[in-house]
């Protein structure tokens, strides 16, 4: 009975050990949704990317127009980039610190962003209206 106790729990603690450190690549439960504040072409919203590698909220509400985006930092490095490649993301930002960036979308739909450095770190930036 020991030996096979034994073996259980050398198949389990590696599991739990990747499942610890992120290795997961299932999205993670965000926070909500919030809507960009201002006119449609000065909108302006703040999103966090937190110590748990959330983006919060995980999902941004706009109308069409121009948006500026900041990506806020809660302590480990996080970057902000569009599925849509041919939207400008934001680069790496470490410590407490913040870096925006100004997208024009001028058509509703679902943009889709990730953190490069998290897999499973998504939010969606919906453009409706």
């Amino acid at each position: 009975m020991t030996v096979k106790v034994a073996v259980a729990l050398v198949a389990v603690v590696p599991l739990l050990a990747t499942a610890s450190c992120g290795g997961s690549h299932a999205p993670k439960p965000g926070g909500g949704i919030g809507a960009a504040a201002g006119p449609a072409d000065a909108q302006t919203f703040t999103i966090m990317g937190n110590d748990r590698d959330q983006f919060v909220p995980q999902t941004v509400t706009a109308k069409p127009g121009v948006l500026t985006l900041t990506l806020r930092n809660g302590g480990v490095p996080h970057d902000l980039t569009f599925d849509d490649h041919s939207l400008p993301g934001i680069g790496v930002v470490s410590g407490s610190a913040t870096k925006s960036v100004t997208v024009t979308l001028r058509r509703p739909g679902t943009y889709v962003f990730q953190c490069t450095i998290h897999p499973g770190m998504e939010g969606k930036l919906v453009i409706s209206g």
